[in-house]
């Protein structure tokens, strides 16, 4: 992911027109236009510097902000340090795919190598520093669920389904990028206002919304007002996981 598709990505996630992100910088003490955003996130500018993209993502209530400038520094640095530095994070990768193999039985879900194929480099060395210490790689549990998490997947743990909420359907009942706890619960046994996740139509990403009963219909609403509405007749339309019971967010 470049600069321009990752701060497309989190003004996507903002759920802010271009105007109003502007005014929030403004309010940050930084003076720039909706024109001059659009030309950065459509690539059409080289990245900024690191002061404009620290008060883009403050702007966008991003906690990407770490990543959007070392992205920018990355597309600006001097040929050998870019090539370095791309080089280093693909043996990373590779060094991931094993880990998660190693836990897996030697499988790996399509999402979850998309999902590292993606991986920006300072994301790929700060994932990949959790399992080396003093040049050693050590094995943990943990790798393949966190992977699976992030992909957009979902593991369970003692009956109860966790997944990495990545759409802001929610928002702000329950933020992007927190992990989700589901209870697998019978839908006869669903409340109107529950939070149920669910696979939309075939998608591969869950995502979140309020269960409503009306005239023989099942409206699930998002919080945010603004993300999509689905209308359906049975529940048999949708991969139905389960009801949210619980979040976390890790900062």
């Amino acid at each position: 992911m470049n600069y321009a598709e990752m701060l497309d990505s989190i003004i996507v996630k903002s759920n802010l027109s271009l105007r109003q992100i502007a005014k929030r910088c403004a309010e940050l003490d930084l003076s720039i236009t909706p024109s001059y955003i659009s030309q950065l996130k459509n690539g059409k500018l080289p990245p900024p510097t690191p002061e404009v993209s620290m008060i883009l993502a403050k702007a966008c209530n991003s906690n990407e902000e770490s990543k959007l400038i070392f992205q920018g520094y990355m597309e600006k640095a001097p040929e050998v340090i870019k090539q370095y530095m791309l080089a280093s994070s693909e043996l990373n990768k590779v060094m991931l795919e094993a880990l998660y193999k190693s836990e897996n039985n030697g499988h790996m879900a399509d999402e979850a190598k998309e999902y590292l194929k993606k991986l920006d480099v300072l994301s790929t060395i700060e994932m990949s520093s959790q399992y080396i210490k003093d040049g050693q790689i050590n094995l943990s549990p943990d790798l393949a669920k966190k992977i699976t998490l992030e992909s957009g997947g979902v593991t369970e743990d003692k009956n109860m389904l966790s997944l990495f909420l990545s759409e802001p359907g929610m928002s702000p009942t329950i933020p992007v990028h927190s992990f989700i706890h589901i209870m697998p619960t019978r839908t006869d046994l669903l409340k109107p206002r529950d939070i149920i996740a669910f696979y939309p139509f075939g998608k591969k990403q869950a995502i979140l919304r309020r269960v409503y009963f009306e005239r023989g219909k099942i409206l699930l609403l998002p919080d945010d007002k603004v993300s999509e509405i689905f209308m359906i007749e049975s529940f048999d339309e949708i991969n139905y996981l389960g009801k949210v019971v619980s979040y976390r967010i890790d900062l």
